[in-house]
């Protein structure tokens, strides 16, 4: 295990070390400075995960080629577990530029490799001595109660050093093995993992020590999959009783992230405190019986559809975009009646248009989201100019409706006008919506399709966005 994750590691950082600037810079705008700057600090996180996950799947794609299959997929598992983009990542002593620019204020976060690698490889360096030494304690000790706390510590040393390692990565460290094996942990904390009955104790169990306020709690997802199932939304409602929430993220001091796995047995869930730094704080995990979820939903039911829209272009020369709600974009789910605004945002001038896609039992579909009054199909696409770079853009407010399910939105953009590239659409009198495809693969893969037709010169990128929504 620990060959396999230093040898994925090395094949990483052999592919990007050519590809790698010494400086990163990231912008943001806001209200006040405060804003401006969490917002810069994200761009950042986000220009290093799009970067890595991009040329990573280059790399494995490449790899492909030339090993067997067998390999192949021990590669891949392993690489996964050694980059991780799906959260912010801890940016440690960025450089801010202020400026004032009328009622908004917008910050330039920079980062560099001369001043900043040295202070994550120093970070690195002190987690894996802390992770040596919890690892000999954890295998010393007797009593399972002392183990399984000792573990949880590992667990969130382990997260820490995780990110740490994929920004050092980024900005030309060599990269660090984990100093454990991360299998035989797991195998150690299912022996000793409190297993319970009800989602009420789990929920006391995965809060205990926690005395932090202001905590966001998302629900947790299942692997591979952002899709909120029934047994995930009531959790979060049984997890909120215990800790001092603060009901919107943007406002959180922490966020309180989680995940679980399903087994023949029960299901394994684990949660996070998560600090606005991106540092993990602390993590619990529980065991929970069958008889703690009888009659709740815990299997997503649109993994391959999730799979298919995630797998996207992430980069395409420096153009980015990304996709979000008046609540973030990530583990969403929503109330019937519940607003939601969403917003786009390009790192560049350029164009852009949504596709919504719909997962339910009682409707399936594909359509173009109208995001501005215009005649004929200019009102599926907009144009964000030069000054509008880097800010955060409304493209109107919706509200939740029947039938409830999971929606995905890909938002496709481009520095060249994308009217001649529309999908062609259907109007569809009932739903009043314009249709793409009667089924959310086809209209993914057509969506796909016009990419391929762009020419060189032109940048393209995309983002989507899953969401579920609920009967109250």
């Amino acid at each position: 295990m620990k060959y396999t994750h230093f040898v994925a590691g090395l094949f990483l950082y052999a592919f990007l070390s050519n590809t790698l600037a010494a400086v990163v810079v990231g912008q943001g705008w806001g209200n006040t400075e405060a804003a401006a700057k969490r917002e810069a600090l994200a761009d950042i996180s986000s220009r290093i995960s799009i970067t890595v996950r991009s040329n990573f799947k280059t790399t494995q794609t490449v790899n492909a080629l030339s090993v067997d299959k067998n390999k192949t997929e021990t590669v891949s598992q392993a690489s996964e577990n050694t980059v991780e983009t799906n959260t912010e990542l801890p940016i440690l002593g960025a450089d801010f530029i202020v400026h004032n620019e009328g009622q908004q204020v917008l910050v330039k976060a920079v980062l560099e490799t001369a001043k900043n690698l040295p202070l994550y490889e120093k970070r690195l360096d002190g987690l894996r001595e802390r992770i040596v030494a919890l690892n000999i304690i954890v295998a010393n000790a007797k009593a399972s109660e002392s183990q399984y706390h000792d573990i949880m510590d590992m667990l969130t040393l382990l997260e820490d050093f995780k990110k740490l390692n994929t920004v050092a990565i980024y900005l030309g460290g060599n990269p660090l093995g984990y100093a454990v094996d991360e299998s035989a942990l797991q195998a150690q904390l299912r022996a000793t993992t409190k297993h319970v009955e009800s989602l009420d104790l789990a929920a006391k169990l995965l809060t205990a020590g926690i005395d932090e306020t202001g905590i966001y709690v998302y629900p947790a997802n299942a692997r591979n999959s952002n899709e909120i199932t029934p047994f995930a939304s009531l959790l979060k409602d049984k997890l909120a009783v215990y800790i001092k929430t603060s009901i919107d993220p943007r406002e959180a001091a922490y966020t309180f992230i989680g995940g679980y796995q399903e087994s023949a047995e029960g299901i394994d869930i684990t949660y996070q405190l998560v600090d606005s730094t991106a540092s993990v704080r602390k993590t619990n995990t529980v065991h929970i019986t069958k008889k703690a979820y009888a009659g709740l939903e815990t299997t997503p039911k649109s993994a391959d559809f999730e799979q298919l829209l995630k797998a996207g272009v992430a980069l395409s020369g420096n153009l980015r975009v990304d996709i979000s709600t008046s609540l973030g974009k990530r583990d969403l789910i929503f109330n019937e009646g519940k607003e939601i605004e969403l917003f786009v945002k390009l790192s560049e001038m350029g164009y852009f248009y949504v596709v919504g896609h719909t997962v339910k039992d009682r409707e399936k579909n594909s359509y173009l989201l109208e995001i501005q009054e215009a005649e004929g199909n200019r009102k599926f696409t907009n144009f964000v100019n030069a000054d509008d770079a880097n800010k955060w853009i409304s493209i109107g407010k919706f509200q939740v409706s029947a039938p409830f399910g999971v929606e995905g939105l890909q938002v496709v953009a481009s520095n060249k006008d994308l009217i001649e590239s529309l999908p062609t659409t259907r109007f569809d009198a009932k739903s009043s919506l314009y249709i793409v495809s009667a089924t959310p693969k086809e209209g993914i893969i057509k969506t796909r399709a016009l990419i391929k037709k762009f020419s060189r010169v032109a940048q393209t990128t995309e983002a989507s966005l899953i969401f579920t929504t609920k009967k109250k």
